[in-house]
């Protein structure tokens, strides 16, 4: 049966190049993984999935679109007995060979989604509307006898992977921007460590929300900005005992409150005490 579906599948593509699905249902039969050696364009509308791209996971939420190239793996587990509602763009490579613009815009997302890490870019409620609206248009024109339609339906997908472009090129320079933030803090944490800022003062000179810049800080680093403040006072007291600075002073150089503070951070990282260590 599935030979036969494929069969059918490719003469159709032999005609058209593409194929569009809008389908929205009770899906209860698990879905496992398969490939297919044209792209697969998915648009989430409506439900509750979690989508897995080989060794990646996204739960997916309304307006999120997946890039799926040839050849990779790929299963959603749908949850729940939610409605399932989503778009579904296949395309071939023949007709990308057969059409430069088309090409040119899915070879800038392809090197998009490499260089944000993501198959994954999502669309707030408004900008929802006008895709869903470029879908339904594609899809009435591709199934439509009418003269032109052919070229109306090209027309929409040059926009819809337009608009996915356009998102992939802003979720990267967001990501770009808030990377620089974080280099900057760190900059700016190199040189006043000792007077241990507090992340109201981060927030105050780097106009970010406090929330965000920790959290941000977090997955850029790996750790916190308290520990990275304190694993630099600590390097800094190791070199200064090294150098025969006595406890009492490193404590108060390296800007530790009181004395016991650096005692039991200074043992907890190094493993001895400040005067063993010395």
């Amino acid at each position: 049966m599935l030979e036969i579906f494929q069969i059918l599948l490719y003469k159709y593509f032999m005609k058209k190049d593409f194929m569009l699905f809008h389908n929205k249902d009770r899906y209860t039969k698990p879905i496992l993984f398969h490939s297919h050696d044209y792209y697969e364009i998915y648009f989430f509308s409506d439900g509750s999935v979690k989508y897995y791209v080989e060794n990646e996971d996204y739960e997916l939420k309304k307006g999120d679109v997946l890039i799926i190239p040839p050849g990779k793996l790929h299963r959603p587990v749908i949850e729940g007995n939610l409605p399932y509602e989503r778009y579904v763009l296949w395309i071939l490579n023949s007709y990308l060979m057969n059409n430069d613009g088309i090409s040119g815009f899915l070879s800038e997302i392809i090197r998009l989604t490499e260089e944000k890490n993501t198959r994954l870019v999502s669309f707030n409620d408004e900008e929802q509307n006008t895709l869903w609206a470029l879908l339904d248009k594609t899809m009435e024109s591709y199934t439509s006898k009418e003269e032109l339609s052919e070229y109306i339906s090209e027309s929409c997908i040059m926009l819809i992977l337009n608009e996915l472009r356009r998102k992939f090129l802003i979720a990267n320079q967001a990501e770009h921007e808030q990377g620089d933030i974080i280099r900057r803090v760190i900059v700016y944490l190199n040189e006043n460590f000792v007077s241990t800022p507090s992340l109201d003062e981060l927030s105050e000179v780097f106009f970010v929300s406090k929330y965000h810049l920790a959290h941000r800080f977090k997955e850029y680093t790996k750790t916190t900005i308290h520990n990275y403040i304190l694993m630099k006072k600590i390097n800094l007291a190791k070199e200064l005992l090294k150098n025969g600075t006595a406890p009492q002073k490193v404590c108060e150089k390296c800007g530790f409150s009181t004395y016991s503070n650096f005692y039991k951070a200074f043992i907890e990282r190094t493993g001895v005490s400040p005067r063993d260590y010395k």
